[in-house]
């Protein structure tokens, strides 16, 4: 086995591009954009994310301006505590979040990616169709068919080309997303949380420090919304909801002041899940493999490991294909179905329109969750650290 085409160019993408690669695989990557384009908002990277980053050579560079997120704190607009953690709690102390603009980590791994001798990059090749057999896969890219020995799919929750090959695969839509920004990080916040601001569960705000560039701190923002709400939005009536948003937290008011509707791009949350992610010489990974709603903050981390996982499992022994794949699902999928199982239980939490749950939340889960041994499991679920197998990884 020596070819390898990867189908989209995100940070999945490009991270299993590198890793194979090193192993001495000739990898194609086609990604539909004419052009680079990081799409997506600043996220929280995750301790065992940041030591694939590591291992990939780039975590020197992102953290040239990433911000350290000691932890996470969220609260009613009266000021009730739903959640504070703090990651200095986890048996290991070194442990931090970090909060990273999108663009930095994308362009970390691209230039690592195009200074590879064994990576081709294909840009503005939309791969149409994927067919696997038992001796080859082949994909059709710009109406041309092109072979390979394996093909990876990093197309993200709404890639169409994974329907027809796994069987029982689940595409659910949330019916909730979000509005997302970059804005100034307000003074009045502190540059090392993770901060959120929640009315019943209708209405939820997150801002996270995702850059710093010589002391001034960067934040990305999120309004959550109805789908059908982000639907109807448009420029004319755009004004009605950035007044909402600029009451709802007026310290953030104003870092939103001069924030226009093109300044906001919209984001709508799926359940995605795959029970077995692999047929023949197509494997699945990321969020077209496994997407949630982002409450757990666990998206780039868990795509990181699953390129990292692949990584380790596959050699040029094509006899050993299947095990390989088989031996990555076996390590991957229960980290995986916890973070999906979770994410579903605490969605509705925060993102419904049930006044139950929100007092559910507020008055019987968040004093239960401060208890020594909630709060140990939060604080590990935050940090990737549940049913994460160290010993497999080798990370450290």
């Amino acid at each position: 086995m020596d070819t390898i085409a990867i189908i989209g160019g995100g940070i999945g993408g490009l991270a299993s591009a590198i890793l194979l690669a090193r192993k001495g695989f000739h990898v194609s990557v086609f990604d539909k954009a004419a052009t680079p384009q990081p799409v997506g908002a600043g996220f929280l990277l995750q301790p065992p994310g940041q030591a694939v980053l590591q291992k990939l050579g780039v975590l020197d560079s992102v953290l040239k301006y990433a911000v350290p997120i000691s932890g996470l704190q969220s609260k009613t607009v009266s000021g009730r505590t739903v959640l504070d953690l703090d990651y200095s709690a986890l048996k290991t102390p070194s442990y931090t979040g970090l909060g990273v603009q999108r663009n930095d980590i994308y362009q970390a791994l691209l230039s690592k990616v195009l200074s590879t001798d064994r990576i081709k990059f294909h840009w503005g090749n939309e791969v149409t169709q994927c067919m696997p057999e038992v001796s080859k896969v082949t994909i059709v890219s710009n109406n041309e068919k092109h072979d390979f020995d394996l093909c990876i799919l990093s197309s993200g929750a709404n890639s169409i080309l994974a329907y027809e090959h796994f069987s029982g695969r689940i595409h659910r839509p949330y019916g909730w997303g979000c509005l997302w920004t970059t804005i100034d990080l307000p003074q009045s916040l502190a540059p090392n949380i993770l901060h959120q601001r929640c009315k019943g569960s209708s209405k939820m705000m997150g801002i996270l420090p995702v850059q710093n560039i010589d002391g001034n701190y960067q934040a990305a923002l999120y309004w959550s919304m109805k789908s059908s709400d982000i639907d109807g939005i448009n420029g004319n009536n755009f004004g009605a909801v950035k007044n909402e948003i600029e009451q709802f937290w007026p310290d953030a008011k104003q870092s939103i002041a001069s924030l226009q509707f093109h300044d906001f791009i919209s984001a709508k949350y799926n359940d995605v899940w795959t029970p077995k992610p692999y047929n023949n010489r197509l494997v699945a990974l990321g969020d077209i493999c496994h997407a949630t709603s982002p409450q757990l903050g666990q998206g780039c981390t868990m795509a990181l490991l699953d390129a990292w996982v692949l990584s380790m499992q596959l050699n040029q022994n094509d006899d050993l294909l299947l095990a390989s794949l088989d031996n990555w699902w076996a390590i991957r999928r229960n980290q995986l179905a916890y973070v999906r199982h979770l994410s579903k239980l605490l969605t509705p939490l925060f993102q419904s329109d049930s006044k139950a749950l929100s007092l559910f939340r507020d008055w019987l889960m968040a004093p239960i969750g401060r208890l020594p041994l909630f709060n140990n499991l939060q604080l590990s679920t935050l940090a990737s650290d549940v049913f994460l197998n160290k010993a497999e990884l080798k990370l450290h």
